[in-house]
C-alpha cells in the first residue's frame, strides 16, 4: 500500500490526464529552456519553474496535501525566507532560491500528473542531448559532455514508459559512463540500486556479469572513473572551513549571504579553472551559516521520510545527495527537476519493493 503520494490521486494508471495540446507545448517549454542554457542559465530556470509552478496549479484543485508534504513546504518556505532575508548581492539570493526550489517542485509535479510530467521532459531533453552532445579531449581521455543531463535522463527512465525503459535506461547510462565524471556514475549507481529486486536469482547473475564487463571497461577505455585524485576541491574546503571558522559568531550563525562563494573564489587566480566549491551542503553552511544548515539537513529529512514507501524514490534522491558532496548540482537545474519528478512519479506508482 502507498502512504506516501503526498496528494490524493484521481489515477495511478498508466493514462494521460494532461491533454494532447499541453503535452506538446510542454515539449515545446522545455525545449526553449534547454537551448536557454547558453544564455547562462538564469533565463532557463525560470521558464521551468514558471511552467512548472503553472502545472502546479492548474491540475493542484481540489488535491488533498498530506501533513508531510505541509511540513516540507514550511521548512522550505522558512529557508528560502532565511536566504531572501541575508547577505549577499539580490541576483544571487534570487538565484538561489531558485536553484533550492527546483527539486521540491519536481517531486510534487511528479506525484501530482505522475508520467506525463516525464512525458513532457523527456521528449525534449532527448532531442536536445543528441543535437549538442559531443565528446571532448582531456589529459585523462575523451569524456562525454553534459554528464548531468543524462544523469536527469537516466532518473526519469527509472518511471518511464515500460516498453521504452530499458533502451532509454542503456543509453544514458552508457552516456554517463563515457562522460567519466565519477559522481555521476555513483549516483546513477545508486539511482539503479533502487530498480533492481535483489530477491531474484537473474539480478544477481545478470549483476555480477555487468559489473565485471564495466569494471573491465573502466580499466581499459575510462581510466578517470577509477582515479582517486580530488582534483583540487581539498584545498578549497579548507581555506573557506578555516574562513567560516574564524568569522564572528553571526554569520556562523546567518552565514556569510548568497553569491559569497563565488565572490570569494574569484580573488584566486586558478578561479577560472575550478570555477566553484564544488560542495552544495558546505556552500549551504557557508552562505546561509549554521541556521540555514539546519534547515537544509530538515528538509532533506522530510522529504525522504516522505518517500520511505518507495525504494526507487529514497535511492533518487540519496544520489542527488551524493552529487552534491563533490559537484555543485544546486546549479543543475534541469538536472534537480528530473530527478525531482522521477522521485514523485515513483511514490505515485509506489515505487519498487521487495516481496515479503
Amino acid at each position: 500500500m502507498n502512504q506516501m503520494a503526498g496528494v490524493q490521486q484521481q489515477s495511478t494508471s498508466g493514462r494521460s490526464i494532461v491533454p494532447l495540446w499541453l503535452l506538446v507545448i510542454g515539449n515545446a517549454v522545455m525545449v526553449i529552456s534547454l537551448w536557454l542554457l547558453s544564455a547562462g542559465g538564469m533565463v532557463s530556470k525560470i521558464v521551468l519553474l514558471v511552467f512548472w509552478a503553472s502545472i502546479l496549479l492548474g491540475f493542484g484543485r481540489g488535491f488533498r496535501l498530506s501533513a508531510m508534504v505541509v511540513l516540507g513546504t514550511l521548512v522550505l518556505l522558512a529557508f528560502l525566507g532565511l536566504i531572501g532575508i541575508g547577505t549577499g548581492d539580490g541576483l544571487e539570493r534570487l538565484r538561489l532560491i531558485g536553484n533550492v526550489m527546483m527539486l521540491p517542485v519536481g517531486i510534487l509535479v511528479g506525484a501530482l500528473i505522475g508520467r506525463d510530467a516525464v512525458r513532457i521532459m523527456v521528449p525534449a531533453l532527448v532531442l536536445y542531448l543528441l543535437a549538442t552532445s559531443s565528446f571532448y579531449p582531456t589529459h585523462e581521455g575523451a569524456r562525454l559532455n553534459q554528464p548531468f543531463l543524462f544523469l536527469g535522463l537516466f532518473a526519469l527512465a527509472s518511471v518511464f514508459e515500460p516498453r521504452w525503459r530499458g533502451v532509454l535506461a542503456v543509453i544514458s547510462g552508457g552516456a554517463v559512463l563515457l562522460s567519466q565524471t565519477r559522481i555521476a556514475v555513483l549516483a546513477m549507481t545508486l539511482n539503479l540500486l533502487g530498480l533492481l529486486r535483489f530477491s531474484r536469482a537473474i539480478t544477481w547473475m545478470v549483476g555480477l556479469a555487468v559489473i565485471g564487463v564495466v569494471g573491465w571497461l573502466a580499466a581499459e577505455k575510462l581510466p578517470r572513473l577509477l582515479l582517486t585524485h580530488d582534483s583540487g576541491r581539498l584545498v578549497f574546503w579548507r581555506e573557506f572551513a578555516d574562513i567560516w571558522l574564524a568569522a564572528p559568531a553571526s554569520r556562523q550563525w546567518l552565514g556569510f549571504g548568497a553569491g559569497s562563494v563565488e565572490a570569494i573564489l574569484s580573488g584566486y587566480t586558478s578561479f577560472t579553472s575550478f570555477g566553484a566549491l564544488h560542495n552544495d551542503h558546505f556552500r549551504i553552511l557557508f552562505e546561509t551559516g549554521s541556521s540555514g544548515a539546519l534547515l537544509w539537513t530538515a528538509g532533506w529529512s522530510v522529504m525522504l521520510w516522505h518517500v520511505r514507501a518507495s525504494r526507487l524514490a529514497i535511492c533518487i534522491l540519496l544520489s542527488v545527495m551524493v552529487t552534491m558532496v563533490t559537484d555543485n548540482t544546486l546549479n543543475y537545474g534541469h538536472y534537480l527537476i528530473c530527478a525531482g519528478m522521477a522521485a514523485g512519479v515513483a511514490i505515485r506508482q509506489g515505487g519498487y519493493h521487495e516481496p515479503a
